[in-house]
């Protein structure tokens, strides 16, 4: 009987031993078992010399990652108690500009945070049925030594693109000094609530307002200058004059590499939307189309951001580039309405129309999309030809029947290329004469024509 009890309270030890909370301070969470809560789950722990952190899974929710979720969040718990204030003019313009919200730039930091700790140490694990649970902390003393660290290479880092930027804006290398900037600018953004003073040029600087101001200066020492303010073009046509842009930098000297954006602020067409200047400082500007029916349309061509910031990851440094206003310039285009010359052929039975029955509405059709017609083909951008004949059908109860048939075709005169044909066959017309008759099949097929083959030459011509 006493071995059978020694037995049992051995056996009752070795579950004990197996089943505890899960304590293992600063090692792996493995083989973690369910037990009594622990005291860090029951009351939250204070340390004035270390930053904690606790956070929790759902394992419904998690699954399989539960664990790890769990560790993740008490690390975002952690760096959450290192406080993130918002004191630096950079971060505040970028918030009154409506750029980033406070929260967006807090969120944006902490989670910067969490990705920066080092030293870190996991505590303890624990588990029930439906939960896990980790406790990280990091020594206070040790984060300071180690961001005291880190806030030297970066300022060495930064301070050494800031020199290559520099030498690129020198040389109008745009491109190359944009990128220098952008990369003296990457180690600073955790430090940009703290005051890193350098020496540059023999003067006292907070590195952070330096490199944000030369990027300021960069971005908007930029000068377009197109070489025509103001033209004339026209509707449904390319324009074909040469259009270029110049731009120069703050030195004074021509721009190589620099993206352009090409748009429409006022009225509407196609054009190759992104540009780059050449190594003279110059980009061609290419409009292939006007669509928009206005007579006073603008076109304004400015400095693509978009591809400025493309491969730039952070947030706050997409913010900062954003918040600066891009220059741009604007070119007044002329509208004019594109002309037509149509010839007209209409008859019934062979003979020549005395009033014409086609031609009228046509043309009133076309005018309303923003066209003109002319007398004389040699003025005209369009030559259209249409043919409208009608023929007797039958007689029934005295009810006269005819067919009309309408062929139109467009051609540019420039090129004397044919960019549209399409025809009708036997539209059908009833009257009480063959005349009104034809009358009514040459208003069905202008109908026709109307709903079905007008809008496709208009698609052709724009």
């Amino acid at each position: 009987m006493k071995y059978i009890r020694t037995l049992t309270l051995l056996i009752t030890l070795l579950l004990m031993t197996g089943c505890g909370s899960g304590t293992n301070p600063g090692g792996s969470p493995e083989a973690i078992q369910a037990g009594p809560k622990p005291s860090w789950l029951i009351q939250q722990p204070v340390d004035p010399n270390y930053y904690l952190g606790i956070g929790s899974a759902s394992k419904n929710q998690y699954g399989s990652e539960a664990q790890k979720s769990a560790q993740d969040m008490a690390l975002a718990d952690l760096a959450s108690q290192i406080t993130v204030k918002i004191t630096s003019d950079i971060v505040t313009t970028l918030i009154e500009n409506g750029t980033m919200t406070k929260d967006e730039y807090l969120a944006t930091a902490r989670s910067e945070a969490v990705a920066d700790l080092e030293g870190h140490e996991l505590v303890d694990t624990w588990q029930d049925a439906t939960y896990h649970f980790a406790y990280y902390r990091l020594s206070k003393a040790q984060y300071a030594a180690v961001q005291a660290r880190k806030r030297q290479a970066a300022v060495a880092l930064s301070t050494d693109f800031l020199e290559k930027a520099n030498a690129a804006n020198e040389l109008n290398q745009f491109s190359d000094a944009f990128n220098a900037i952008i990369q003296a600018f990457l180690p600073l953004l955790p430090y940009l609530n703290e005051a890193l003073e350098v020496n540059l040029e023999g003067q006292t600087v907070i590195l952070s307002n330096e490199v944000n101001s030369r990027l300021q200066s960069l971005l908007s020492g930029i000068d377009l200058s197109p070489n025509k303010s103001a033209l004339t073009a026209k509707l449904g046509q390319p324009i074909t004059e040469e259009l270029t842009v110049f731009a120069k930098g703050n030195t004074g000297q021509p721009l190589r590499g620099l993206p352009l954006k090409v748009q429409f602020y006022r009225g509407a067409g196609e054009v190759l939307g992104s540009v780059k200047t050449g190594q003279q400082g110059f980009a061609t500007l290419h409009v292939t189309n006007i669509t928009a029916p206005l007579k006073l349309q603008v076109l304004e061509v400015g400095v693509d951001v978009e591809q400025l910031i493309h491969g730039v990851e952070s947030p706050i440094l997409v913010g900062i580039i954003k918040s600066i206003p891009p220059t741009a310039v604007r070119i007044v285009l002329d509208v004019e309405n594109p002309s037509i010359y149509l010839e007209s052929n209409e008859s019934f039975s062979g003979k020549p129309l005395q009033q014409l029955q086609v031609e009228p509405r046509i043309k009133n059709h076309f005018i309303g999309e923003g066209f003109n017609f002319v007398d004389n083909p040699q003025d005209a951008d369009w030559h259209m030809t249409l043919n409208a004949t009608a023929t007797r059908g039958t007689e029934y109860s005295g009810m006269y029947t005819t067919f009309a048939d309408v062929n139109l075709n467009v051609i540019e005169r420039k090129s004397g290329s044919e960019i549209y044909a399409n025809s009708l066959s036997r539209v059908k017309g009833i009257d009480l004469s063959y005349e009104n008759a034809a009358n009514k099949a040459f208003d069905n097929a202008t109908d026709k024509m109307i709903t079905n083959i007008l809008p496709q030459i208009l698609e052709s011509i724009k």
